[in-house]
């Protein structure tokens, strides 16, 4: 079965997306899935590639598509020739526009994911909510984000000092502004910053926008914080209740840091987090307060130094792959 990847148009986008899908298009590269077409740096010329390499497709291949990646339009020529010459295919989800906040309907997503005979979802809660919303193929769980890096280079390690990383767009993080009320710790903040004003703030250090491949090694700090939305007390609004589905890939980010890290007890990766003993899971970072961090840090660190070896050679993204090939080879 010949093996194609739709391809990304690969840049550096300033923020965790980018990044996320560059590397997939990577570890694809590595294990086999050539590129349905070589992007044009030209708009124009790229929109013609994508409807040329359409006709790359047939009954033989085995098609990974990253979703969402490519205008609506496009998609549905898309589709339709998917279910013309009866490909098998492969939708890896990066995110669901519908409960993201960037608008749209959950039920015309499922209707478009339901073209796909699989799909590569980022941790049981998700799959459960798609099976819940109407998807009739199969799943397999991605588990954690790879986050391709040099595992023989040197990351930023200063003695303890109780410092936590916060990385991401910014932006969308307004609880940052609260974070004073966490007196007992201080804050490492990176990423894209155009609203937020933290010159109030005593115990934050805006340490300003690193490119995704750099930012791993010059992370400064003990923890990663995985937190989103309105708040300090919980995870809330879009944003925050979006963390109840997804896998933030600052996540992957802190792990490939070499750090431990702090995330919201309700989210999804909660779980993954607490299984694997590679940080801690709070209700509300007022709980910080009352919480220790150097309690277990060598353990906690260690541990996700183990991870941080499998995500930068892209083994969560291999593994989910290698189970549909296998399952595709039994039929």
């Amino acid at each position: 079965m010949k093996k194609i990847q739709y391809s990304v148009y690969k840049r550096e986008t300033g923020n965790a997306g980018g990044k996320a899908k560059n590397d997939a298009y990577d570890i694809l590269l590595n294990i086999g899935y050539m590129p349905s077409y070589v992007p044009s740096n030209k708009r124009t010329i790229r929109i013609i590639q994508q409807i040329l390499s359409l006709q790359k497709l047939n009954e033989k291949v085995l098609l990974v598509i990253q979703y969402p990646a490519i205008s609506s339009k496009i998609m549905s020529l898309l589709l339709k020739q998917i279910e013309k010459v009866k490909c098998k295919s492969v939708a890896l989800i990066h995110d669901l526009p519908s409960i993201q906040g960037m608008g749209g309907e959950i039920q015309f997503e499922i209707e478009e994911l339901n073209h796909f005979d699989y799909l590569i979802v980022h941790n049981t809660k998700m799959e459960g909510y798609l099976f819940d919303c109407g998807y009739k193929g199969k799943i397999v769980v991605l588990e954690l984000f790879d986050y391709l890096h040099d595992i023989e280079r040197n990351v930023t390690e200063t003695p303890y000092s109780g410092t936590i990383s916060v990385a991401g767009n910014l932006d969308k993080a307004p609880y940052i502004c609260d974070l004073e009320k966490v007196g007992r710790y201080k804050f490492n903040l990176y990423g894209i910053n155009k609203t937020l004003d933290l010159s109030n703030l005593s115990n934050v250090d805006y340490k300003g926008c690193l490119p995704s491949d750099e930012i791993p090694y010059l992370l400064d700090a003990d923890y990663g914080l995985v937190w989103d939305g309105d708040s300090v007390d919980t995870c809330s609004g879009v944003y925050g209740k979006y963390l109840l589905y997804n896998n933030p890939h600052k996540l992957s980010l802190y792990i490939a840091a070499g750090k431990p890290v702090i995330v919201w007890s309700n989210s999804a990766v909660a779980d993954f987090v607490l299984k694997n003993k590679i940080g801690i899971a709070v209700d509300s970072l007022i709980d910080l307060n009352q919480i220790d961090l150097f309690d277990n840090y060598k353990e906690l660190k260690q541990n996700a130094l183990k991870i941080k070896q499998k995500i930068s050679s892209g083994y969560f993204l291999k593994t989910a792959i290698e189970k549909i090939e296998k399952e595709i080879a039994k039929k």
